[in-house]
């Protein structure tokens, strides 16, 4: 009984730690567009945007990527360089690095 509190408590601990991404609105000026093909042969679309932090007072951009897959990626061929992007997304993290996945366009 007390091994199966123990493994609990621990199950616990380490799934309530991971925080779960919720959709957002985002609206940034796209700096860069990348058209390519992933491994599937499905076309897929990767915006950067800039995005302004602050870390011990010093202020800085860090290019964020903006990735469209599936449905979403027809409407993201019409973007380039220099347009608003206005779009509901889900903030992900890969490997330490922050991205944002489309979900859906905001007129």
């Amino acid at each position: 009984m007390k091994r199966l509190i123990a493994i609990l408590t621990i199950c616990g601990l380490l799934f309530g730690s991971i925080a779960l991404a919720e959709d957002m609105v985002l609206t940034a000026k796209i700096a860069s567009v990348t058209e390519a093909v992933d491994k599937n042969g499905n076309d897929y679309v990767r915006f950067i945007i800039n995005e302004a932090r602050t870390m011990n007072g010093i202020n800085y951009n860090v290019g964020v990527p903006v990735m469209a897959f599936g449905p979403t990626v027809e409407q993201a061929k019409t973007y380039k360089e220099g347009d608003v992007l206005k779009a509901i997304v889900k903030k992900r993290e890969w490997q330490s690095r922050e991205s944002y996945t489309i979900l859906a366009y905001m007129p």
